[in-house]
């Protein structure tokens, strides 16, 4: 049977104190865009289907998560959290409904299962999570009469009485899709001070009945709202921390976790070791026994086991077993670095493969290349792939000699064993185990030095 849930995700707000012209929910938090944490959550209720309400920068909000299977409701004008809920009338037909803020990104599956049990034992038609804080802010306060809860004030609103209360609104709901939400909905008034429907009201249409409760979550972490620049960089900091906590608890040494950044879509195998300064983002996948940092930046790449990345950008690279990179080298996107090869300062790699025990020791540049296993590149050896309107590629055979400061005009081959004197210019192919060279001629003028003066 299909799941008796919807799940609407009210993204439609400009998020005014984030003072940008992003849309809030498409700031990153930990590399994924906050909305992207809320959208993984509700996914995982596998929900009959997710909405998201858009409103500004709703374009750019669609445009990042097409082929997602959303369903996206534009709200107009923005009046309110009531009048969001209202705009996706149409887009939902489960008898329950979810709805979820998209910018409370670290919400846990948990608390919304607990929430939609809740719901269903007390047989409410509206319940919501809440939670206490010390400093409540511009939280709306949750005012309980004889331990019901009766409504919801709005910090704006909020009486100094009410404003003392500790309890607040997370925003996270769990409501029965019936003709009576949606006409409550449509009965709401926007005398307040923000002059808009708020979805909070219906507590007091309801509470009348009895069929409203709380769930007061004791984890008050999980359930804070991004509103501001503060607030991401706490939230980016408390979910980095768990990202962390659980790869040390899988057998991952991080030396220091204050100055390591971690996706939550990146793996690390046993016995990795993490140093300070480093960034593991996008999909990377980090083998066991690694060592990576100090001052290391990994994106979608992947480090096989027992490698060593160190003081080196690598994106969209493979590094195979016991390979070492670094210091201060640069693999870009199609950058296949084979077992033990080792690849140094500055060195940078673009769409190449180097083979098994490839040696480029420092100051080089390998684009568009094929490079066979043992080879030796020497400092100041590149690859001249581009002509100024195509790519070329060039092949370096196994176990061929590349001198220093020599430069390969693709497309070329040079042979398997093949040596290429330093300083040449290759521009033809050099056929297996033979010497190229390509040199003027050095010339010597006794005491010219001496003589300068006399000009």
């Amino acid at each position: 049977m299909p799941n008796p849930l919807d799940v609407v995700i009210l993204a439609a707000g400009k998020g005014t104190r984030m003072r940008s012209r992003i849309p809030k929910v498409l700031h990153p938090l930990t590399g994924l865009p906050l909305l992207e944490h809320v959208l993984r959550t509700a996914a995982s209720l596998s929900p009959a289907s997710l909405v998201v309400v858009v409103g500004h920068g709703a374009d750019a909000v669609r445009a990042a998560f097409r082929d997602r299977g959303l369903v996206f409701v534009d709200q107009g004008e923005p009046l309110g959290t009531g009048h969001a809920l209202l705009s996706a009338r149409e887009a939902v037909a489960a008898p329950r409904l979810l709805v979820l803020p998209g910018d409370v990104p670290l919400v846990p599956q948990e608390a919304l299962a607990a929430l939609i049990d809740f719901h269903e034992r007390g047989g409410l038609m509206l319940s919501f999570l809440s939670m206490e804080l010390s400093d409540p802010g511009r939280y709306g306060r949750v005012v309980r009469e004889d331990g019901r809860v009766v409504r919801i004030v709005e910090a704006k609103d909020a009486s100094p009485e009410e404003l003392a209360i500790r309890e607040v609104n997370s925003g996270i709901w769990c409501l029965e899709n019936t003709p009576e939400l949606w006409g409550a909905l449509m009965g709401l008034s926007a005398r307040n001070a923000q002059g808009e429907y708020y979805l909070t009201d219906l507590v007091a249409v309801f509470a009348q009945e009895g069929r409203v409760d709380a769930l007061l979550w004791p984890a008050s972490d999980d359930l804070l709202g991004v509103n501001d620049r503060v607030d991401l960089a706490r939230a980016e900091a408390m979910l980095r921390e768990r990202i962390l906590h659980r790869l040390m608890r899988e057998g991952v040494t991080v030396v220091n976790p204050a100055a390591v950044y971690i996706s939550p879509d990146v793996e690390v195998g046993q016995d990795a070791v993490i140093y300070p300064g480093t960034h593991l983002l996008g999909r990377t996948v980090v083998g066991e026994g690694c060592e990576i940092g100090p001052g290391a930046y990994l994106i979608d790449s992947q480090v096989e086991a027992g490698a060593r990345v160190w003081f080196s950008v690598l994106e969209g690279a493979y590094v195979g077993k016991e390979a070492k990179i670094g210091p201060f080298a640069h693999l870009r996107p199609g950058a296949h670095i084979g077992a033990r090869a080792r690849v140094g300062n500055f060195v940078e790699v673009k769409n190449a493969t180097l083979g098994e025990g490839v040696k480029a020791g420092h100051l080089a540049y390998i684009g568009d290349a094929e490079v066979g296993a043992h080879a030796n590149i020497g400092a100041g050896a590149i690859t001249c792939n581009y002509d100024g309107v195509r790519k070329h590629r060039t092949e370096i055979g196994p176990g061929a000699f590349i001198g220093s400061n020599a430069a390969l005009v693709a497309p070329v081959r040079i042979g398997e064993g093949a040596y290429v004197g330093a300083g040449s210019v290759i521009t033809e192919d050099v056929p297996p185990y033979a010497l190229a060279l390509e040199r003027g001629e050095q010339r010597i003028k006794p005491e010219w030095a001496k003589k300068r003066g006399e000009r």
